[in-house]
């Protein structure tokens, strides 16, 4: 069977989707993609809380072996932001957690200009990683990624946990 790529939406620098395509080619087009994601909390009080940090595969086609806090990927055609979210933690984690939006920015990487949203889950089940997709996960103290991060570190994975706990 031919594996045929994913469809997902591509939007304007507003957010507005515009058109509908495969994986990396928005930015050809002038125009922007979109990432859905969440930070796994062991307890959403967070001084004292944990977060997840797992590091992407070697063969990851963005950022490979860097290590992230940010759970998730693109929406697929017409899949909102929060519905993506909860694939990616069943597909990539094998768990369902109540999510609760936390924050939306405009940013940009390796591939292009991107809107991301981030969402926030407390985990009370136990993980089911997929190694293809995170071969190493830990629970690490918030302030202890806040303050001296793995290396090498996802930038915008930081970005937003400043953002969010500074």
């Amino acid at each position: 069977m031919e594996h045929l790529p994913e469809t997902i939406d591509y939007v304007d620098a507003d957010d507005h989707v515009v058109a509908q395509g495969p994986r990396g080619q928005a930015p050809g087009a002038g125009l922007h993609h979109r990432a859905a994601a969440t930070i796994l909390l062991a307890q959403l009080d967070w001084p004292g809380s944990h977060v997840l940090v797992y590091q992407r595969p070697s063969t990851a086609r963005v950022y490979p072996g860097h290590h992230d806090v940010l759970v998730g990927g693109s929406p697929r055609a017409g899949e909102s932001y929060r519905q993506a979210a909860a694939r990616e933690l069943a597909e990539e984690l094998g768990i369902r957690p109540p999510l609760s939006e936390a924050l939306r920015l405009r940013t940009t990487s390796p591939v292009g200009p991107y809107h991301l949203t981030v969402h926030l889950a407390e985990l009370h089940e136990p993980l089911r990683p997929d190694p293809r997709e995170i071969p190493h996960h830990e629970l690490l103290p918030l302030t202890q990624v806040l303050a001296v991060p793995p290396r090498p570190f996802i930038p915008t994975g930081l970005d937003v946990l400043r953002r969010l706990f500074t």
